[in-house]
């Protein structure tokens, strides 16, 4: 009984430090693996932040500088311009996109490119605008010295666009009475409640 008793507790001394060495082992090398995984992440999030501190203290330098909206000429005409669209309650914009203006409605994909190409870069120098909604009662274009022949396709382009789709376009070359032309314009489209002709001054 007494051999047997000892060989039982040599055998169940074997398995307790056979388990005590793998838990050890787990216990010493678990710690080992995630501070190295740790250590790989916070290293490459320092990286990315030591990129991008880089890149905010750079000094950005592109080939741009700040210009006015409107041209001498265009601010002339848009002080002469303001006065009389407040008097009729209207408000003015100005360098409005003809894409923001019309829409294409060709179900065609390739056609539908095509014809916003034709519209996209294009702009009409003012707008008059009902207060309340921007609802756009009269789009003017001011003819100066940059509108030449090498313009008349594009202006005759414009022109059936706006016809086309609705919009009453005044041409001006800035000069005469300029309240006595809009309300000509205006009342043309009141009386006839259709695209009237383009007005041209």
């Amino acid at each position: 009984m007494d051999g047997i008793s000892i060989t039982t507790l040599l055998m169940i001394l074997s398995y307790v430090i056979v388990i005590g060495y793998l838990i050890v082992y787990k216990i010493k090398n678990k710690p080992s693996k995630t501070y190295k995984l740790k250590t790989y992440k916070t290293n490459e999030i320092l990286e990315q932040k030591k990129d991008i501190d880089i890149e905010l203290k750079e000094e950005i330098k592109l080939p741009y500088k700040k210009k006015f909206l409107l041209t001498k000429n265009e601010w002339s005409f848009y002080k002469r311009l303001k006065p009389v669209a407040d008097e009729l309650g209207y408000t003015v914009l100005a360098k409005i996109r003809v894409a923001d203006l019309v829409e294409v409605t060709s179900k065609d994909r390739s056609e539908w490119q095509t014809y916003f190409n034709k519209v996209n870069k294009k702009h009409v120098d003012f707008v008059l605008a009902k207060p309340e909604n921007l609802q756009i009662i009269l789009l003017i274009e001011l003819d100066d010295n940059t509108h030449n022949e090498a313009q008349k396709k594009r202006d005759e382009f414009i022109e059936a666009l706006y016809k086309q789709t609705g919009y009453k376009l005044l041409r001006t070359h800035g000069i005469g009475e300029l309240k006595e032309k809009i309300m000509k314009a205006l009342e043309i489209e009141i009386q006839t409640n259709q695209a009237p002709d383009i007005i041209k001054i």
